[in-house]
């Protein structure tokens, strides 16, 4: 893998979402999930004054607004860049940062979140042990960025939602989790929940009032038993007379669904279909289908000249969503401005202010709990797909340093490669340290993690550290047996060129080795990798046996 980033590796990203412990076509499903710690608080944490960073050019050519609202979602578990490429984009500590910069701009916010906090697998289908913890440090970090409100989804049912409600909101009321129809929430969710919130900074002239809906769609998918949701429309209903009650004159709905336009005429559906029957809500916030949000919201404009403007703001915590609110002569009309901010390194923390950011103190704090609850012992070993095809063999992983004999000159290009010294990026990195305990790390920086016979821990199998041979070539005992057996020539080999090989035939292989190391050089993990990246990169690690090596 590349070098440490100056915000060094940040592993956990879930960046090993799409890595491959296994290196052949098919990858066996876990089974399992994480605990939850029911009552155990956060650490205590205390925010550092608000450093006076960059702020973005757009906003720099704004008059500062009367109220600013920053919106996010849909963070996938992506805690911080993985930090094995630049530049990458996203992370809780950048978006801290961007926070103060604006608070010490003298800027007033209410900051709310749509909820998909936490991811819904564990990469290359190893069990989401990590999902519970990620979910309660991002929620922790939310706090420490004073967060009003927080939604919830699909992705918090998948742990599923009594256990993420019960990892942090059961515990801390701030953010304050917002959802108007789940079903008995005082029975099944008792005091972990609720169906708005009511925001009024000191010096706002607005009062700022937040609910939620899961819409039927993400309902359907969500399989949790206890967590069952009802009409969205009896249920903002009764947030709309409780809101007017309250004297709310600036609503956000946070939309858990799709926001897609239908024909003139049509029936709207989901979120189009809340803002169309409850023209209050002047925001709503409804999921995104791709990565990069669009820089614009979309407007509804009602028979009553009110306008409701709709933003999406992609995934992974990749940007935050910016709407500036000047009052006017209606305070539920105000002036507007919107824009999306990348959170990109100009949001990287100064070295002289880490001491101070408490979201650097808590990534450490997540790092410290992975090593200290022996993540990489817990993951399930299971069968590779060599093991399975061959069940009489039972293929195991050797090392690559058992190659050397017989494959020279390719262990030489192994041996100068990056791939070669992997685990101990991890371990040199920091901000935080204890990568090398993290299992979304390792699941690429080690040969065979999750797989019967691979990597478990640097003292228990050293000779599996490092992308080896057998990260691509699978487990290789029985070759070593009998180095002529065409069986598992063929099998550690399935992108080998063969003779005759036509021009198409060669690309369609190529393309399958691509894709085969974009499970570790995904776009999240190498942005080098676009424009050709195989090309350019695999010349650097080709291996062909030379003709004194053939047997």
């Amino acid at each position: 893998m590349a070098g440490i980033a100056s915000e060094a590796m940040g592993g956990w990203t879930r960046w090993a979402a799409s890595a491959a412990v296994a290196l052949l076509a098919v990858i066996a499903a876990f089974g399992g999930g994480s605990l939850a710690r029911w009552m155990r608080p956060g650490p205590a944490m205390t925010v550092s004054a608000a450093p006076s960073g960059k702020l973005a050019a757009e906003l720099e050519r704004w008059e500062r607004p009367d109220l600013t609202l920053l919106v996010t979602g849909q963070q996938h578990g992506y805690l911080l860049p993985c930090g094995c490429s630049r530049p990458q984009v996203g992370g809780l500590e950048r978006r801290y940062n961007f926070f103060q910069t604006l608070s010490s701009r003298g800027w007033k916010t209410v900051a709310v979140d749509l909820g998909d906090i936490p991811q819904m697998a564990g990469p290359v289908n190893l069990p989401n042990l990590q999902g519970l913890t990620k979910y309660r440090h991002s929620m922790q970090a939310l706090k420490l960025m004073n967060y009003a409100a927080v939604g919830l989804g699909e992705y918090e049912g998948s742990l599923p939602l009594f256990k993420a409600l019960g990892e942090y909101a059961l515990n801390d009321p701030s953010p304050r989790v917002v959802v108007a129809n789940l079903a008995d929430a005082e029975t099944n969710f008792p005091e972990q929940t609720a169906r708005w919130h009511l925001a009024s900074p000191p010096g706002s002239p607005w009062k700022v009032g937040i609910t939620s809906v899961v819409g039927p769609t993400v309902a359907g998918k969500i399989k949790d038993s206890m967590a069952k949701f009802g009409s969205s429309r009896q249920a903002l209903e009764g947030v709309k007379s409780e809101m007017d009650k309250a004297g709310a004159d600036y609503r956000i709905l946070l939309y858990q669904g799709q926001f897609n336009r239908v024909a003139e005429g049509a029936q709207p559906v989901e979120a189009e279909a809340a803002a169309r029957a409850f023209p209050e809500y002047q925001l709503i916030v409804a999921l995104s289908e791709e990565d990069e949000p669009a820089g614009a919201p979309a407007r509804i404009r009602h028979a009553d000249g009110r306008e409701t403007l709709v933003v999406r703001i992609g995934h992974k915590g990749k940007y935050v969503g910016v709407l500036g609110l000047y009052k006017g002569p209606k305070p539920e009309s105000p002036a507007h401005k919107y824009t999306i901010v990348q959170m990109s390194e100009d949001y990287l923390t100064p070295d002289d202010q880490v001491a101070g950011n408490p979201i650097v103190k808590l990534m450490e704090a997540y790092a410290a709990e992975l090593r200290r609850d022996g993540l990489l012992g817990r993951h399930p070993q299971v069968v590779h797909p060599f093991q399975a095809s061959v069940p009489d063999a039972s293929p195991t992983f050797v090392g690559s340093e058992k190659c050397k004999k017989c494959h020279a000159s390719a262990f030489a290009v192994w041996q100068s490669s990056p791939h070669s010294h992997a685990w101990q990026t991890l371990a040199d990195a920091k901000r935080p340290s204890l990568r090398e305990h993290d299992p979304e790390c390792i699941v690429c920086h080690t040969v065979g993690f999750g797989h019967k016979g691979g990597f478990m821990s640097a003292e228990k199998t050293p000779s599996l550290k490092d992308v080896g041979c057998e990260s691509c070539h699978g487990p290789s005992s029985e070759h070593l047996k009998n180095t002529s057996d065409e069986t598992w020539h063929k099998l550690m080999n399935p992108w080998k060129g063969q003779p005759g090989e036509s021009a198409q035939e060669k690309a369609a292989r190529q393309l399958k080795v691509d894709q085969f190391c974009q499970r570790c050089h995904d776009i999240d993990n190498d942005v080098t990798w676009t424009h050709k990246g195989f090309e350019r990169k695999w010349p650097k690690i080709a291996h062909p046996t030379p003709d004194s090596e053939k047997k």
